[in-house]
Protein backbone atom coordinates (compact mmCIF):
# COMPACT_ATOMS: atom_id res chain seq x y z
CA UNK A 1 0.00 0.00 0.00
CA UNK A 2 3.27 2.17 0.78
CA UNK A 3 4.10 1.40 -2.52
CA UNK A 4 1.71 2.27 -4.51
CA UNK A 5 0.57 5.71 -2.82
CA UNK A 6 4.82 6.52 -3.39
CA UNK A 7 3.92 5.39 -7.26
CA UNK A 8 0.91 7.64 -7.38
CA UNK A 9 2.57 10.71 -5.60
CA UNK A 10 5.52 10.74 -7.13
CA UNK A 11 4.62 9.93 -11.33
CA UNK A 12 2.78 11.87 -13.83
CA UNK A 13 0.85 10.39 -16.42
CA UNK A 14 2.70 8.70 -18.85
CA UNK A 15 0.77 7.33 -21.91
CA UNK A 16 1.49 3.58 -23.12
CA UNK A 17 4.09 3.09 -26.03
CA UNK A 18 2.05 2.51 -29.36
CA UNK A 19 2.52 0.54 -32.05
CA UNK A 20 5.52 1.23 -34.26
CA UNK A 21 7.09 3.89 -31.22
CA UNK A 22 10.90 3.84 -31.22
CA UNK A 23 11.98 4.64 -27.45
CA UNK A 24 15.35 5.47 -26.78
CA UNK A 25 16.23 5.25 -22.83
CA UNK A 26 19.15 7.86 -22.59
CA UNK A 27 20.73 7.83 -19.18
CA UNK A 28 24.61 6.45 -17.40
CA UNK A 29 25.42 3.23 -16.15
CA UNK A 30 22.20 2.21 -14.53
CA UNK A 31 20.85 2.53 -18.04
CA UNK A 32 23.43 1.28 -20.05
CA UNK A 33 24.81 -1.84 -17.92
CA UNK A 34 20.92 -2.75 -16.35
CA UNK A 35 17.93 -4.51 -17.12
CA UNK A 36 14.67 -2.06 -16.49
CA UNK A 37 14.62 -0.69 -20.44
CA UNK A 38 14.78 -4.66 -21.30
CA UNK A 39 12.20 -5.89 -18.86
CA UNK A 40 9.71 -2.95 -20.16
CA UNK A 41 10.19 -4.20 -23.91
CA UNK A 42 9.56 -7.67 -22.64
CA UNK A 43 6.19 -6.45 -21.28
CA UNK A 44 5.86 -4.85 -24.13
CA UNK A 45 6.61 -8.05 -26.63
CA UNK A 46 4.67 -10.61 -24.32
CA UNK A 47 1.26 -8.16 -23.51
CA UNK A 48 0.93 -6.69 -27.09
CA UNK A 49 2.33 -9.13 -29.34
CA UNK A 50 1.08 -7.57 -32.26
CA UNK A 51 1.72 -4.05 -31.59
CA UNK A 52 5.99 -4.01 -32.37
CA UNK A 53 7.89 -1.01 -30.62
CA UNK A 54 11.68 -1.08 -30.65
CA UNK A 55 13.64 -0.02 -27.66
CA UNK A 56 17.06 1.92 -27.80
CA UNK A 57 19.84 1.74 -24.70
CA UNK A 58 21.32 5.21 -25.05
CA UNK A 59 23.19 4.81 -21.18
CA UNK A 60 26.97 5.58 -21.02
CA UNK A 61 28.44 5.17 -17.91
CA UNK A 62 29.74 7.87 -15.76
CA UNK A 63 27.86 10.39 -17.75
CA UNK A 64 26.59 13.31 -15.71
CA UNK A 65 24.29 15.64 -17.57
CA UNK A 66 26.96 17.90 -19.55
CA UNK A 67 28.12 14.57 -21.05
CA UNK A 68 24.40 13.37 -22.20
CA UNK A 69 24.24 16.51 -23.58
CA UNK A 70 27.32 16.32 -25.91
CA UNK A 71 26.12 12.51 -27.61
CA UNK A 72 22.25 13.38 -28.22
CA UNK A 73 23.52 13.87 -31.71
CA UNK A 74 23.65 9.74 -31.27
CA UNK A 75 20.05 9.67 -29.70
CA UNK A 76 18.10 11.49 -32.44
CA UNK A 77 20.00 9.38 -34.95
CA UNK A 78 17.41 6.41 -33.85
CA UNK A 79 14.24 8.89 -35.03
CA UNK A 80 13.30 7.77 -31.77
CA UNK A 81 9.18 8.81 -30.91
CA UNK A 82 10.04 8.83 -27.72
CA UNK A 83 12.90 9.88 -25.81
CA UNK A 84 13.77 9.70 -21.23
CA UNK A 85 16.34 11.19 -19.75
CA UNK A 86 17.84 9.97 -16.39
CA UNK A 87 21.14 11.42 -14.19
CA UNK A 88 22.00 12.46 -11.23
CA UNK A 89 24.00 9.34 -9.87
CA UNK A 90 27.41 10.84 -11.13
CA UNK A 91 26.36 14.44 -11.40
CA UNK A 92 26.33 15.09 -7.45
CA UNK A 93 29.83 13.41 -7.30
CA UNK A 94 31.79 10.81 -4.91
CA UNK A 95 34.47 11.38 -2.75
CA UNK A 96 33.69 14.88 -2.26
CA UNK A 97 30.82 13.36 0.69
CA UNK A 98 34.08 12.71 2.78
CA UNK A 99 35.10 15.78 2.94
CA UNK A 100 34.41 19.26 5.12
CA UNK A 101 32.23 21.18 3.41
CA UNK A 102 30.18 18.36 1.79
CA UNK A 103 26.96 19.39 1.28
CA UNK A 104 28.07 23.16 -0.36
CA UNK A 105 30.15 21.08 -3.08
CA UNK A 106 27.22 19.13 -3.32
CA UNK A 107 25.02 22.05 -3.90
CA UNK A 108 27.27 23.50 -6.72
CA UNK A 109 27.29 20.04 -7.96
CA UNK A 110 23.76 19.91 -8.34
CA UNK A 111 23.13 23.30 -9.74
CA UNK A 112 25.97 22.76 -12.57
CA UNK A 113 23.37 19.17 -13.34
CA UNK A 114 20.52 21.87 -13.71
CA UNK A 115 22.39 24.37 -15.76
CA UNK A 116 23.81 21.58 -17.78
CA UNK A 117 20.08 20.13 -18.00
CA UNK A 118 18.51 22.97 -19.77
CA UNK A 119 20.92 22.86 -22.91
CA UNK A 120 19.94 19.06 -23.15
CA UNK A 121 16.00 20.75 -23.16
CA UNK A 122 16.99 22.81 -25.40
CA UNK A 123 17.52 20.20 -28.18
CA UNK A 124 15.04 18.05 -26.57
CA UNK A 125 12.55 20.68 -27.36
CA UNK A 126 14.04 21.28 -30.87
CA UNK A 127 11.57 17.87 -31.53
CA UNK A 128 8.66 19.08 -30.97
CA UNK A 129 7.13 15.43 -32.31
CA UNK A 130 8.67 13.50 -29.46
CA UNK A 131 7.60 12.56 -26.59
CA UNK A 132 9.70 13.18 -23.93
CA UNK A 133 9.67 11.12 -20.20
CA UNK A 134 11.77 12.46 -17.65
CA UNK A 135 12.98 9.96 -14.92
CA UNK A 136 14.21 10.30 -11.75
CA UNK A 137 17.19 8.26 -10.57
CA UNK A 138 17.07 5.49 -8.74
CA UNK A 139 18.83 5.65 -4.95
CA UNK A 140 22.07 5.32 -3.32
CA UNK A 141 21.01 3.45 -0.42
CA UNK A 142 22.44 4.85 2.68
CA UNK A 143 20.22 2.72 5.59
CA UNK A 144 21.63 -1.17 4.35
CA UNK A 145 23.98 -2.33 7.30
CA UNK A 146 25.76 -4.99 4.57
CA UNK A 147 29.19 -2.56 4.76
CA UNK A 148 30.11 0.83 5.15
CA UNK A 149 27.91 3.73 3.90
CA UNK A 150 31.15 4.93 1.89
CA UNK A 151 29.25 8.52 0.90
CA UNK A 152 26.60 9.51 3.40
CA UNK A 153 24.58 12.14 2.67
CA UNK A 154 24.63 10.77 -1.38
CA UNK A 155 21.14 10.59 -1.88
CA UNK A 156 19.80 13.68 -0.79
CA UNK A 157 21.71 15.94 -3.65
CA UNK A 158 20.31 13.44 -6.06
CA UNK A 159 16.64 13.67 -4.51
CA UNK A 160 16.98 18.04 -5.66
CA UNK A 161 17.30 16.20 -9.17
CA UNK A 162 14.74 14.03 -9.06
CA UNK A 163 12.49 17.17 -8.07
CA UNK A 164 13.96 19.64 -10.36
CA UNK A 165 13.31 16.94 -13.54
CA UNK A 166 9.59 17.15 -11.89
CA UNK A 167 9.33 20.52 -11.67
CA UNK A 168 10.72 20.64 -15.07
CA UNK A 169 8.28 18.05 -16.46
CA UNK A 170 5.22 19.63 -15.47
CA UNK A 171 6.48 22.96 -16.70
CA UNK A 172 6.72 21.10 -20.16
CA UNK A 173 3.64 19.09 -19.94
CA UNK A 174 6.01 15.77 -20.20
CA UNK A 175 5.91 12.47 -18.37
CA UNK A 176 7.71 12.33 -15.55
CA UNK A 177 8.10 9.00 -13.03
CA UNK A 178 10.54 8.43 -9.57
CA UNK A 179 12.44 5.80 -9.16
CA UNK A 180 14.09 7.16 -6.13
CA UNK A 181 11.80 7.55 -3.44
CA UNK A 182 9.60 4.31 -4.09
CA UNK A 183 13.17 1.70 -3.82
CA UNK A 184 14.29 4.36 -0.76
CA UNK A 185 10.66 3.21 0.76
CA UNK A 186 10.96 -0.52 0.07
CA UNK A 187 14.68 -0.79 1.14
CA UNK A 188 13.54 0.91 4.61
CA UNK A 189 10.48 -1.79 4.90
CA UNK A 190 12.73 -4.52 4.00
CA UNK A 191 15.32 -3.67 5.90
CA UNK A 192 13.69 -3.52 9.30
CA UNK A 193 13.37 -7.37 9.13
CA UNK A 194 17.02 -7.53 7.15
CA UNK A 195 19.89 -5.00 7.75
CA UNK A 196 21.70 -5.94 4.98
CA UNK A 197 18.81 -5.66 2.51
CA UNK A 198 19.29 -3.42 -0.58
CA UNK A 199 17.79 -3.16 -4.30
CA UNK A 200 20.80 -1.14 -5.27
CA UNK A 201 23.40 -3.55 -5.77
CA UNK A 202 27.10 -4.51 -4.26
CA UNK A 203 28.34 -0.69 -4.66
CA UNK A 204 24.67 0.83 -3.52
CA UNK A 205 24.70 2.44 -6.69
CA UNK A 206 23.81 0.20 -9.50
CA UNK A 207 20.70 -1.70 -8.69
CA UNK A 208 20.32 -5.60 -9.37
CA UNK A 209 18.35 -7.75 -11.32
CA UNK A 210 15.34 -7.33 -8.62
CA UNK A 211 16.20 -3.68 -8.79
CA UNK A 212 15.30 -3.42 -12.28
CA UNK A 213 12.38 -5.30 -12.27
CA UNK A 214 11.09 -2.84 -9.70
CA UNK A 215 12.07 0.06 -11.51
CA UNK A 216 10.49 -1.81 -14.85
CA UNK A 217 7.23 -2.12 -13.16
CA UNK A 218 7.00 1.59 -11.68
CA UNK A 219 7.23 2.73 -15.34
CA UNK A 220 4.87 0.61 -16.19
CA UNK A 221 2.36 1.48 -13.24
CA UNK A 222 3.17 5.17 -14.68
CA UNK A 223 1.66 3.91 -17.87
CA UNK A 224 -1.68 2.91 -16.09
CA UNK A 225 -0.84 -1.17 -17.02
CA UNK A 226 -1.75 -1.90 -13.61
CA UNK A 227 -4.68 -4.23 -13.73
CA UNK A 228 -4.79 -4.97 -16.97
CA UNK A 229 -4.76 -8.88 -17.13
CA UNK A 230 -3.09 -11.42 -19.54
CA UNK A 231 -6.07 -12.50 -19.61
CA UNK A 232 -9.07 -13.82 -16.87
CA UNK A 233 -11.35 -16.68 -17.67
CA UNK A 234 -14.10 -17.26 -15.33
CA UNK A 235 -16.50 -20.09 -16.25
CA UNK A 236 -19.96 -21.24 -14.41
CA UNK A 237 -19.86 -25.29 -14.53
CA UNK A 238 -22.96 -26.12 -13.39
CA UNK A 239 -24.24 -23.03 -15.82
CA UNK A 240 -22.33 -24.96 -18.39
CA UNK A 241 -21.78 -20.69 -19.69
CA UNK A 242 -18.39 -18.68 -19.75
CA UNK A 243 -19.22 -15.57 -17.12
CA UNK A 244 -15.68 -13.52 -18.43
CA UNK A 245 -13.06 -13.77 -21.15
CA UNK A 246 -11.21 -10.08 -20.88
CA UNK A 247 -8.49 -9.86 -23.57
CA UNK A 248 -9.23 -13.85 -24.75
CA UNK A 249 -11.32 -15.71 -26.55
CA UNK A 250 -13.01 -19.24 -24.85
CA UNK A 251 -14.65 -21.31 -27.27
CA UNK A 252 -16.19 -24.26 -27.64
CA UNK A 253 -16.90 -25.55 -23.72
CA UNK A 254 -18.14 -28.52 -23.50
CA UNK A 255 -19.27 -29.77 -19.66
CA UNK A 256 -20.23 -33.37 -18.62
CA UNK A 257 -17.34 -35.74 -17.17
CA UNK A 258 -15.19 -33.21 -17.35
CA UNK A 259 -14.88 -29.85 -18.60
CA UNK A 260 -13.22 -28.72 -21.70
CA UNK A 261 -12.63 -25.12 -23.65
CA UNK A 262 -10.99 -23.88 -26.25
CA UNK A 263 -8.75 -20.58 -25.06
CA UNK A 264 -7.31 -18.52 -27.53
CA UNK A 265 -5.32 -15.76 -25.43
CA UNK A 266 -4.71 -12.38 -26.75
CA UNK A 267 -1.30 -11.92 -24.52
CA UNK A 268 1.68 -14.41 -23.06
CA UNK A 269 2.37 -14.38 -19.83
CA UNK A 270 5.47 -12.58 -18.39
CA UNK A 271 8.43 -15.27 -18.24
CA UNK A 272 9.58 -14.19 -15.00
CA UNK A 273 14.03 -14.98 -14.65
CA UNK A 274 15.07 -16.78 -11.97
CA UNK A 275 18.79 -16.35 -13.51
CA UNK A 276 21.84 -14.56 -11.44
CA UNK A 277 24.08 -11.93 -13.04
CA UNK A 278 27.31 -11.00 -12.99
CA UNK A 279 27.78 -13.03 -9.47
CA UNK A 280 24.52 -11.36 -7.80
CA UNK A 281 22.58 -12.59 -4.79
CA UNK A 282 19.99 -11.48 -6.34
CA UNK A 283 17.20 -12.61 -9.12
CA UNK A 284 14.74 -10.86 -11.25
CA UNK A 285 12.27 -13.31 -9.13
CA UNK A 286 13.31 -11.79 -5.75
CA UNK A 287 11.76 -8.34 -6.71
CA UNK A 288 8.52 -10.54 -6.53
CA UNK A 289 8.24 -10.03 -2.79
CA UNK A 290 8.47 -6.44 -2.61
CA UNK A 291 6.00 -5.40 -5.92
CA UNK A 292 2.71 -6.64 -6.42
CA UNK A 293 3.81 -7.80 -9.98
CA UNK A 294 2.08 -10.93 -10.68
CA UNK A 295 -1.28 -8.99 -9.32
CA UNK A 296 -0.98 -5.92 -11.22
CA UNK A 297 0.52 -6.81 -14.01
CA UNK A 298 0.64 -10.82 -14.80
CA UNK A 299 -2.74 -12.10 -13.97
CA UNK A 300 -3.83 -14.98 -16.07
CA UNK A 301 -6.92 -15.82 -14.20
CA UNK A 302 -8.72 -19.06 -14.72
CA UNK A 303 -11.69 -19.71 -12.06
CA UNK A 304 -13.57 -22.41 -12.72
CA UNK A 305 -17.20 -22.41 -10.06
CA UNK A 306 -19.85 -24.68 -9.32
CA UNK A 307 -17.80 -28.00 -9.12
CA UNK A 308 -18.11 -31.21 -6.77
CA UNK A 309 -15.70 -31.03 -3.74
CA UNK A 310 -12.29 -32.97 -5.27
CA UNK A 311 -9.50 -32.81 -6.48
CA UNK A 312 -9.14 -31.50 -10.76
CA UNK A 313 -6.16 -32.04 -12.76
CA UNK A 314 -5.42 -28.97 -15.01
CA UNK A 315 -4.70 -30.11 -18.71
CA UNK A 316 -3.47 -27.46 -21.12
CA UNK A 317 -2.87 -28.11 -25.09
CA UNK A 318 -2.50 -31.82 -24.23
CA UNK A 319 -0.11 -31.24 -21.10
CA UNK A 320 -0.55 -32.05 -17.33
CA UNK A 321 -0.29 -28.93 -15.61
CA UNK A 322 -1.25 -30.08 -11.77
CA UNK A 323 -3.89 -30.29 -9.12
CA UNK A 324 -6.41 -28.09 -7.77
CA UNK A 325 -9.57 -28.37 -5.43
CA UNK A 326 -12.90 -27.36 -6.76
CA UNK A 327 -12.31 -24.52 -3.95
CA UNK A 328 -8.80 -23.46 -5.48
CA UNK A 329 -10.49 -23.50 -8.56
CA UNK A 330 -13.76 -21.66 -7.60
CA UNK A 331 -11.24 -18.74 -6.50
CA UNK A 332 -9.31 -18.66 -9.27
CA UNK A 333 -5.93 -19.62 -10.38
CA UNK A 334 -3.01 -17.46 -11.80
CA UNK A 335 -1.87 -19.54 -14.75
CA UNK A 336 1.21 -17.44 -15.19
CA UNK A 337 2.55 -18.53 -11.88
CA UNK A 338 2.47 -22.28 -13.43
CA UNK A 339 5.84 -22.21 -15.27
CA UNK A 340 5.01 -25.60 -17.17
CA UNK A 341 2.15 -24.18 -19.11
CA UNK A 342 2.67 -24.43 -22.87
CA UNK A 343 1.96 -20.48 -22.87
CA UNK A 344 4.89 -20.17 -20.41
CA UNK A 345 7.73 -22.16 -21.99
CA UNK A 346 6.58 -19.89 -25.41
CA UNK A 347 6.60 -16.67 -23.35
CA UNK A 348 10.46 -18.31 -22.09
CA UNK A 349 11.78 -18.53 -25.77
CA UNK A 350 10.86 -14.97 -26.39
CA UNK A 351 12.51 -13.88 -22.71
CA UNK A 352 16.25 -15.99 -24.07
CA UNK A 353 16.01 -13.72 -27.18
CA UNK A 354 15.18 -10.60 -25.95
CA UNK A 355 18.39 -11.48 -23.63
CA UNK A 356 20.41 -12.52 -25.64
CA UNK A 357 19.73 -9.02 -28.03
CA UNK A 358 19.77 -7.01 -24.63
CA UNK A 359 23.48 -8.52 -24.05
CA UNK A 360 24.67 -7.73 -27.81
CA UNK A 361 23.39 -4.14 -27.19
CA UNK A 362 24.78 -3.57 -24.18
CA UNK A 363 28.48 -5.09 -24.85
CA UNK A 364 28.42 -2.68 -28.13
CA UNK A 365 27.66 0.31 -25.31
CA UNK A 366 31.19 -0.02 -23.99
CA UNK A 367 32.68 0.94 -27.15
CA UNK A 368 30.97 4.12 -27.00
CA UNK A 369 31.74 4.48 -23.27
CA UNK A 370 35.51 4.55 -24.53
CA UNK A 371 34.60 6.92 -27.53
CA UNK A 372 33.13 9.47 -25.42
CA UNK A 373 35.41 9.26 -22.73
CA UNK A 374 38.75 8.81 -23.92
CA UNK A 375 38.49 9.39 -27.78
CA UNK A 376 36.55 13.09 -27.59
CA UNK A 377 38.91 14.28 -25.19
CA UNK A 378 41.78 12.95 -27.26
CA UNK A 379 40.75 15.16 -30.45
CA UNK A 380 39.90 11.16 -31.75
CA UNK A 381 36.05 10.87 -31.80
CA UNK A 382 34.90 8.31 -34.53
CA UNK A 383 38.40 8.20 -35.74
CA UNK A 384 38.53 4.48 -35.09
CA UNK A 385 41.89 4.10 -37.11
CA UNK A 386 45.15 3.14 -35.77
CA UNK A 387 46.08 6.21 -34.01
CA UNK A 388 42.87 5.69 -32.35
CA UNK A 389 44.72 2.30 -31.43
CA UNK A 390 47.74 4.18 -30.17
CA UNK A 391 45.43 6.24 -28.02
CA UNK A 392 44.01 3.39 -25.89
CA UNK A 393 47.51 1.85 -25.32
CA UNK A 394 48.73 4.98 -24.44
CA UNK A 395 45.86 5.39 -21.68
CA UNK A 396 45.04 2.31 -20.76
CA UNK A 397 47.62 1.12 -17.96
CA UNK A 398 46.23 4.29 -15.83
CA UNK A 399 42.71 3.93 -16.25
CA UNK A 400 40.76 0.91 -14.48
CA UNK A 401 37.88 1.51 -17.39
CA UNK A 402 39.82 1.52 -20.29
CA UNK A 403 41.35 -2.07 -18.92
CA UNK A 404 37.66 -3.48 -18.47
CA UNK A 405 36.49 -0.97 -21.66
CA UNK A 406 39.35 -1.84 -23.80
CA UNK A 407 38.89 -4.97 -25.52
CA UNK A 408 35.17 -4.71 -26.86
CA UNK A 409 35.91 -0.80 -27.96
CA UNK A 410 39.02 -3.39 -30.29
CA UNK A 411 35.55 -5.41 -31.08
CA UNK A 412 33.56 -2.47 -32.41
CA UNK A 413 35.82 -0.08 -33.37
CA UNK A 414 35.42 -1.46 -37.57
CA UNK A 415 31.62 -0.04 -38.73
CA UNK A 416 31.37 -3.20 -39.95
CA UNK A 417 31.05 -5.00 -36.98
CA UNK A 418 29.25 -2.81 -35.28
CA UNK A 419 26.67 -2.73 -38.39
CA UNK A 420 26.67 -6.32 -37.68
CA UNK A 421 25.65 -6.39 -34.06
CA UNK A 422 22.93 -3.99 -34.53
CA UNK A 423 21.71 -6.03 -37.39
CA UNK A 424 22.03 -9.05 -34.84
CA UNK A 425 19.77 -7.53 -33.07
CA UNK A 426 17.12 -6.87 -35.70
CA UNK A 427 17.11 -10.24 -36.52
CA UNK A 428 16.42 -11.33 -33.25
CA UNK A 429 13.48 -8.71 -32.69
CA UNK A 430 12.06 -9.84 -35.63
CA UNK A 431 12.15 -13.42 -34.36
CA UNK A 432 10.57 -12.82 -31.15
CA UNK A 433 7.78 -10.54 -33.51
CA UNK A 434 7.08 -13.49 -35.72
CA UNK A 435 7.44 -15.89 -32.44
CA UNK A 436 5.24 -14.07 -29.34
CA UNK A 437 1.84 -14.43 -31.07
CA UNK A 438 -0.15 -17.27 -28.88
CA UNK A 439 -1.97 -19.64 -29.95
CA UNK A 440 -5.45 -21.74 -29.61
CA UNK A 441 -4.90 -24.19 -26.60
CA UNK A 442 -7.74 -26.49 -25.57
CA UNK A 443 -7.91 -26.59 -21.73
CA UNK A 444 -9.24 -29.42 -19.76
CA UNK A 445 -9.93 -29.76 -16.18
CA UNK A 446 -10.83 -33.63 -15.08
CA UNK A 447 -11.93 -34.93 -11.55
CA UNK A 448 -9.86 -37.62 -10.21
CA UNK A 449 -11.55 -40.55 -9.48
CA UNK A 450 -9.06 -41.91 -6.98
CA UNK A 451 -5.91 -40.53 -5.16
Amino acid sequence: MLLSGLAGVYAQSIAPFQKGDRIAFVGNSITCGGHYHSYIWLYYMTRFPDQRIDIFNEGVGGDVAEMIYQRLDKVFEHEPTVVTLSFGMNDVGYMDFRKPGADTIARNRVEKACRDYALIEEVYKKYPEVRKILIGSSPYDETSRFNKVAFPGKNTPILEIVDFLNARARENQWGFVDFNRPMVAINQWEQAEDSMYTLCGKDRIHPSTDGHLVMAYLFLKAQGLAGKPVADIRIDGAGKKVTRSDNCRVSDLSVSDNLTFTYEAKSLPYPIDTSYYDNEKHTQADALSVIPFMDEMNYEGLSVSGLSDGYYGLTIGGEFIGRFTARELERGINMALLQNTPQYKQAMKIRQMNEERWLKERKMREFYWVEYNLMRKTGMLWACNEAAVDTLRKYRPHDIFLQWNGDLWLQYMHKGIREDCVNEQQDLVNQIYEQNKPIPLRIEIKKFTDL
